[in-house]
């Protein structure tokens, strides 16, 4: 795990649990409805800029091993060996993609939910939705007018 995918799921989590909520319950996290899709939005950028942080993180860090001629000692080798230090682990791509997945499912689950409870209306749905930066589907508007 990394911040990025932490954080991501820590947000997924938390609007997963809205969905099964009781609907008195979920009018209460509906009141903040902008703080969530704030965080929705925030976690998915996160998830998205990874790669250029890493990249940025990656290249200063080779730049300070070439300018100071750092040197990493194995703790572990009673002989001292040393080297150049191993760069650092980037988060796998499929790791970034699914907290991505999950974040904008959960995200999607709960505002459908809101929606199909009568908690918002069909703007206000399309709004978080945009706001949020996930898509829906026809249908999922649909289930709203029920």
């Amino acid at each position: 795990m990394s911040f990025s995918t932490d954080l991501a799921k820590l947000v997924t989590d938390q609007v997963s649990r809205f969905v099964t909520l009781n609907g008195h319950q979920l009018a209460g996290h509906v009141a903040n409805l902008d703080f969530w899709t704030a965080e929705v939005r925030h976690g998915l950028q996160v998830l998205d800029g990874y790669g250029k942080r890493f990249r940025s993180m990656k290249a200063a860090q080779q730049e300070h091993i070439a300018e100071h001629d750092t040197v990493e000692f194995k703790l572990n080798d009673p002989c001292c060996t040393q080297g150049k230090p191993a760069p650092p682990r980037k988060v796998p791509d499929g790791d970034l993609k699914e907290a991505r997945l999950a974040l904008s499912e959960a995200t999607r689950r709960f505002l459908v939910r809101c929606h199909s409870e009568g908690l918002i209306n069909e703007a206000a749905f399309r709004k978080a939705c945009d706001d949020s930066g996930i898509g829906f589907e026809p249908a999922d508007v649909a289930r709203g007018r029920r």
